[in-house]
């Protein structure tokens, strides 16, 4: 799911209006939704909520887009008449069952497209057969007709969102993640970005982000606590999912201050945390206990 905003003050949203725009605001909620699977399905245990993930993304022709947008995103993604893979997340149950980009879906657990009511009605057969443990989709590659059979993977129940704005951070709020694409165009390497999500995760996980909790953000000591937790928690949810930790102190040195104002980047103060040299040392000693 992408979340458009802007930069304070919030800009109205503009879609791109060329192929290769849409290329590349594509590209980058994939490489998140990447990063968050590997997270979520490696951490899925610890996690009081799951759910099923194919690891897969599907798209249909748009039909609340004028012609002109309509025809792009058709040209853009090679969208077929049916539901059309996009994407597949690497070493994920699509991934695993020789699922390829370009395959048209025509049937869901022997449901064909072609019997539905609807577009919109066989979407959410899709969603809805997405929800469970096994999944049967029948594809049309190549003008040839196959069926796949996919076991799902099991996740960490949160939702992860791309918010198009300049800005370099990552927040979690009611449960969510919300990514900046500024943040997503920075850090470079997956083990950076890995960080960021991981740190956000954590403090979903430690209840945080509950609004019970709301008032001790506000408190100099709890919410250096807080931090300190979910840096520690973070760290070691995205070294279970194979990603180098040194990537979080390369992230956090590409992004210290970086979306402070001039006061605070003058007195160089980090809020209610720690500055970057003792927070990096902090992430050490928890990775080498």
């Amino acid at each position: 799911m992408i979340l458009i905003d802007g930069c304070a003050p919030i800009k109205t949203y503009t879609p791109p209006h060329t192929v290769k725009g849409l290329h590349i605001e594509r590209a980058l909620f994939n490489r998140v939704m990447d990063i968050k699977h590997s997270i979520f399905v490696a951490n899925s245990s610890i996690c009081s909520k799951t759910r099923t993930t194919y690891g897969f993304i599907s798209m249909t022709v748009p039909n609340n887009r004028d012609g002109a947008q309509k025809e792009l995103w058709i040209k853009a993604f090679s969208l077929q008449k049916q539901p059309t893979i996009t994407h597949i997340v690497p070493k994920g149950a699509a991934s695993r069952s020789g699922l390829h980009v370009g395959d048209a879906i025509i049937s869901v657990n022997n449901t064909h497209w072609s019997d539905a009511e609807s577009q919109d009605a066989f979407a959410k057969l899709l969603s809805e057969a997405r929800q469970m443990p096994h999944l049967r989709l029948g594809i049309l590659r190549g003008g040839k007709k196959q069926v796949l059979n996919l076991s799902a993977d099991e996740a960490c129940d949160y939702d992860l969102m791309l918010s198009i704005t300049n800005r370099h951070e990552a927040r979690a709020h009611n449960g969510k993640i919300i990514v900046d694409s500024g943040a997503v165009e920075l850090l470079k390497h997956d083990n950076e970005l890995a960080f960021f999500i991981s740190h956000e995760l954590a403090h979903i996980l430690l209840g945080h982000t509950l609004s019970e909790r709301r008032k001790e953000l506000d408190d100099y000591k709890m919410r250096k606590i807080m931090e300190e937790d979910a840096d520690a928690l973070g760290i070691r949810l995205m070294v279970h999912a194979g990603y180098d930790p040194k990537g979080a102190e390369i992230a956090l040195k590409k992004t210290d201050l970086i979306d402070s104002g001039p006061i605070t980047r003058l007195l160089q103060a980090h809020g209610p945390y720690m500055d970057l040299d003792d927070r990096i040392q902090y992430l050490r000693k928890v990775v080498n206990q």
